[in-house]
């Protein structure tokens, strides 16, 4: 992503990805301090407490401190598991708190306990909790006919040369498609809507209508009162809808001023945008509700979750718009897929994703891929998608009004407890 596409010299993406990995583990080298330092004193159901609150602590610093790098927390491991029966309660959060006490707990019994049976006892509790939840696929609630279209464009060539195909893929995809929504993936058109060809974008939104379908456009915009966005554009409807991406990659879409030196090293087309609000308004096709986010946004559900405050406009469907091409064939494919599907756990909505190059996917209400497009190739995946949910997930309820902060006072909470602890017996001793 930074030496290949970015341009960046190897030496300084080395010394950067050093930097920025080296920074994100003082969160665990911090907070499992405190747990070494604190819990010796501790009886064996305070250690797994205070051993998941350092953990879950540590998780919840890197997801939300200096713009936040959420990615591989180890809830997700439990996206198939039957610890995923939680998220609608709990959040990935309350998942990685519970499956790191899980994990202390059963280090302990295998460690500390040395008979046979106890052994037997862990065996068999990893066991259940690897074991597969077992869902069915629903199919009650509004069909929506969804087109979501891939042109698997290389990175190195997106944003400088070869655009014109591409363009012209998009269009023929649009314009033959029988769904009654089609979506383009994050900036599929690399123009602002001024500097496309002649026509092009006035004959879309002709077009949709003529045809009575919707499409939704990754397309950077250009505002004299915004400015800069990296946008999703809505045509089809009764007017346009746009959304305007609301947490920005730091580097990619934002520079902190004492920083842009880095940036300048690199050759992005694209520098600074500007950041939508968090509660946009959802795009309304065919009584659907759909929460647009674009690339990495749907990592944070606690910012999805203020969608949901008003019950009478909450979301029926999440529409993400990706390109993750910057990465390769690496397991960052599987990896955002997974998160999407986490998000669909949360809320009980159905999610589809349109990404550039891998990752395009139906997935239903209960986290399931119902249909995948093959990575790294051009095509276009077309399904139903069904709503079955009208409900809001207790996650929802508790995370549209305080954020992630009751998970925060937990741990911070059981962190404090363990050190007053720890200190009133070494004052005893």
């Amino acid at each position: 992503a930074l030496h290949q596409y970015g341009g960046l010299p190897a030496i300084i993406t080395v010394v950067a990805l050093f930097v920025l990995c080296s920074g994100l583990a003082l969160y665990y080298a911090a907070a499992l301090w405190v747990y070494v330092t604190y819990s010796s004193k501790l009886t064996g159901l305070q250690k797994n407490m205070c051993f998941a609150a350092c953990w879950t602590f540590a998780e919840l610093a890197r997801a939300q401190w200096w713009t936040g790098f959420p990615w591989a927390a180890i809830g997700y491991a439990h996206v198939d598991g039957v610890l995923s029966y939680a998220a609608p309660w709990t959040g990935i959060y309350g998942l990685c708190f519970i499956s790191a006490f899980m994990s202390c707990a059963l280090a302990q019994i295998f460690f500390k306990r040395k008979t046979l049976s106890h052994r037997w006892v862990v065996c068999l509790a990893v066991t259940v909790v690897c074991l597969p939840a077992v869902r069915d696929i629903n199919t009650n609630g509004p069909a929506l006919s969804i087109n979501l279209l891939q042109a698997n464009i290389s990175q190195d060539t997106k944003f400088r040369t070869a655009r014109l195909p591409a363009l012209e893929w998009y269009q023929t995809a649009l314009f033959d498609s029988n769904s009654e929504l089609t979506v383009m993936p994050e900036t599929a058109l690399p123009y602002f809507k001024h500097e496309l060809p002649d026509s092009y974008w006035d004959t879309l939104e002709k077009q949709t209508v003529a045809d009575k379908k919707f499409a939704i456009v990754g397309i950077p915009t250009q505002d004299s009162d915004k400015g800069y966005g990296n946008s999703a554009i809505g045509i089809g409807g009764l007017q346009e809808m746009q959304y305007d991406k609301h947490h920005l990659v730091p580097f990619g879409e934002f520079t902190p001023d004492l920083l842009r030196w880095f940036t300048r090293m690199m050759s992005i087309d694209f520098g600074d945008f500007n950041r939508g609000d968090a509660d946009q308004s959802a795009f309304t096709w065919k009584n659907h509700k759909m929460a647009v986010t674009i690339c990495y946004e749907d990592l944070f559900g606690e910012e999805l979750a203020v969608r949901f405050i008003d019950p009478a406009n909450a979301p029926t469907l999440f529409v993400n718009l990706s390109n993750i091409a910057w990465f390769g064939d690496t397991t960052v494919v599987k990896q955002h897929l997974d998160i999407a599907r986490m998000r669909s756990l949360e809320f009980k909505r159905p999610t589809v994703r349109a990404t550039n190059a891998g990752g395009t996917a139906i997935i239903d209400a209960q986290g399931q891929v119902t249909k995948q497009l093959a990575p790294f190739t051009r095509g276009q995946l077309t399904g139903v998608v069904h709503s079955p949910y009208q409900d809001i997930t207790f996650f929802a309820q508790w995370a549209g009004r305080w954020g992630l902060k009751p998970i925060w006072l937990i741990c911070c909470g059981l962190m404090l407890l363990a050190v007053l602890r720890g200190r009133n017996h070494s004052e005893n001793s």
